[in-house]
């Protein structure tokens, strides 16, 4: 495979990526493993198209490449899929493995910035009806209902991102996430 990826600093920040150097090998490993385009390929005997940010690999070839233990692997594989980092559909060949978010910090610069700009015209829109607020409260608050701690500190800090979120002045984002927080 040739090309380039991008590693987004964020990843930093990430607790189970960076749990040890043998977590965060297994993730770069996957990140420069898996597809950037659709590829024909074979899974459970049957043809099938890998989409962008999937790839077709195993424990055993992992743990060559890494010089790892398998057993390690496995365990690594079974967190990322439990803190959802991404999917695995098994097969006694192979794995099909989906990483998760990854057109979020695998696109393009142009597709990225002709999202964002969608994104401004839509978060201008909602401005101008004086509605983002009650919008962005509603949205996440949906999202964070029923769940644990941790899970609502990583849904809120994902608010911080949100283009309405960032439009907001800083008076009403701080409202806004204390409210959120406060609420269960």
């Amino acid at each position: 495979m040739e090309g380039w990826i991008k590693i987004h600093r964020k990843m930093l920040d990430n607790p189970i990526i960076c749990k040890d150097s043998d977590y965060l090998a297994v993730w770069i490993y996957l990140l420069l493993n898996a597809t950037h385009k659709e590829i024909p390929a074979l899974f459970k005997k049957e043809k099938i198209v890998l989409q962008p940010g999937q790839l077709l690999t195993g424990r055993k070839a992992i743990s060559k490449q890494l010089k790892i233990s398998e057993s390690k692997i496995y365990r690594i594989i079974n967190d990322f899929k439990s803190e959802q980092q991404l999917e695995q559909q098994t097969s006694n060949k192979n794995s099909l493995i989906t990483i998760l978010n990854w057109n979020k910090y695998q696109e393009s610069e142009q597709q990225n910035e002709q999202q964002m700009n969608n994104k401004r015209t839509t978060s201008e829109h909602k401005q101008e009806c004086n509605n983002i607020y009650l919008f962005l409260f509603n949205k996440y608050k949906a999202k964070i209902e029923g769940q644990n701690f941790r899970e609502r500190i990583k849904i809120l800090n994902q608010l911080k991102e949100d283009v309405d979120y960032i439009a907001l002045n800083s008076n009403k984002q701080d409202k806004l996430f204390n409210e959120l927080m406060g609420g269960n």
